[in-house]
Parts: C-alpha cells; structure tokens; sequence
C-alpha cells in the first residue's frame, strides 16, 4: 500500500493572530484521510474467458465474470475512509485507512487476475481550534500483486495448509516533513502490522526486485492491514524503503477476518 508525499510547506503563518515571534508548537492537529483505488493505474493478468477485472475507487476485484465476491471472485477493497480526527504532536498513532484482501481460492485455473494498483490518498490537516481552513496534500502509493496458483510445489510462500499465499508488494515513501509557523513537523504513516522484507522468490512472484517489502495473504481468508498515521516533532530514524515499515505507537495489528471454508481451486 505506498504513498509519496511531495514535500511542501504549510503556509498558514498569515491567518494565524499569533505573532512569528512567540509562536509555540502545535500540540494537537484536525486531520482527515481520504484514500482511494486509481481506476486508470490498475492493471490485471489476461487470463481464461468467462473471467475479469473490475475497479472502482473502494473495491478492485478479479475472478469469474458476473460472479460474486468471496464466492468465485477476489477482492481489494478500502474501508474507514475518510477518516478523521485529531492528533496529539509525538503522541499516539492514530487509524487512517484499512485494506483487505478478500483471498478466495475458487477462481479457477487461469483466471484474470490483479497484476498492480495504485492508491491516491489526501491528507488534510489544521491546528485543533484554530479556526484555520485545512491544508490538503496529495499522496499515493503502489501495490504490485501476485495471485498465485494454488498447486503445491510450486509455491514461494505457504503459511496454511492451503497452498498458495497470495504476495502483495508495497513501494514508495510515507514519512514526509512540513513547515508550520517556524516549527517543522513529521508526518508518518505505517502499516500494523509492520511490513517486512520479503524472500528474493517472494519478490521474484510478484515481479519485483530482490529486497523488496510487503506481505502475504492466506488463500481463503479475509486479511486486513491498518494503515496509521503520526506527527512528530523528530524525525523517526527509518531508512527507506523501511519507512513503509516504521515501528510507532499504537499498532493495531494484523486481523483475520473471517476464515473460509476451504475449497480447491477449479
């Protein structure tokens, strides 16, 4: 899931009635996120007629046309946005958006599926009872994908006693800085759980270079990643491309949604 902020600066030091020469941190911020799929930079895997890829901006989905999600089709899709909220400066990490990967393992063989999508987000933010308009800045990140065959041996990843893991590669940057009334503030969003680097055959699968970071899916099974965000007045020391991976506060984990009940892929 990976987003590049450009770098910019806050320029709200005019609406603001404090003077430059006592200004004082900001402690506590408004913010909204907004995130959603890029129809136009989602790409699938040609496969076997009778089966498709369709995107919209909550739900990218792949499988057997006309079918069902989590019955004979796959899904990404995005929810708890927009979120809002407020953020205390170096305090607690707070929820920005949830993905799940709805894994079903009942595609059929050589079926459509996702190749990569991109996910644009906007973050707005405002000093908490400031009165101010928010500062929106756009993001976005890029996930490459590998729906794998569920044929045992052939595998580069198996966490279940169904092969095999679907792959999910994440790329980009997501810890940025911005310039308000003479303080300078961190911005950082990072998955929970943290992301890790994968296996070279694990990048291999999903057509990405050796060392690259993201996570595998159990076939099957609905898997949801929270993505937080938090401000900071230091940076937080996270080499790239870890960065997508920091270690933060409030980490609210990696959930199972509900198991399926497994069936062989046709």
């Amino acid at each position: 899931m990976t987003r590049t902020f450009s770098r910019v600066a806050i320029v709200m030091a005019a609406a603001c009635a404090v003077n430059a020469a006592v200004a004082a941190p900001i402690m506590q911020w408004d913010y909204i996120v907004d995130s959603a799929f890029n129809v136009d930079q989602t790409f699938f895997n040609a496969g076997r007629a009778g089966s498709n890829g369709l995107a919209s901006a909550l739900e990218v989905s792949w499988g057997v046309q006309g079918g069902d999600v989590g019955l004979n089709r796959s899904a990404l899709q995005i929810s708890n946005t927009p979120s809002a909220g407020t953020l205390d400066t170096d305090g607690a990490s707070k929820l920005a958006n949830t993905y799940t990967h709805i894994n079903n393992g009942a595609l059929g063989l050589n079926s459509v599926s996702l190749k990569s999508t991109q996910i644009d987000a906007s973050l707005s933010l405002r000093p908490t009872g400031s009165g101010l308009a928010y500062e929106a800045f756009t993001a976005n990140y890029t996930i490459n994908f590998a729906e794998t065959r569920n044929v045992a041996g052939t595998c580069a990843v198996t966490t279940s006693a169904v092969p095999c893991d679907d792959i999910f590669v994440l790329s980009g940057s997501l810890n940025e800085t911005f310039d308000f009334n003479g303080f300078r503030y961190f911005v950082s969003f990072f998955a929970a759980p943290s992301l890790t680097a994968l296996a070279p055959e694990v990048c291999a699968a999903a057509n990405a270079a050796a060392g690259c970071f993201g996570f595998t899916t159990q076939e099957f099974q609905d898997t949801a990643v929270n993505f937080n965000l938090v401000i900071t007045s230091q940076a937080i020391e996270v080499p790239e491309p870890a960065s997508i991976a920091l270690l933060g506060v409030g980490l609210l984990g990696l959930a199972g949604l509900r198991g399926r009940k497994q069936k062989t892929k046709a």
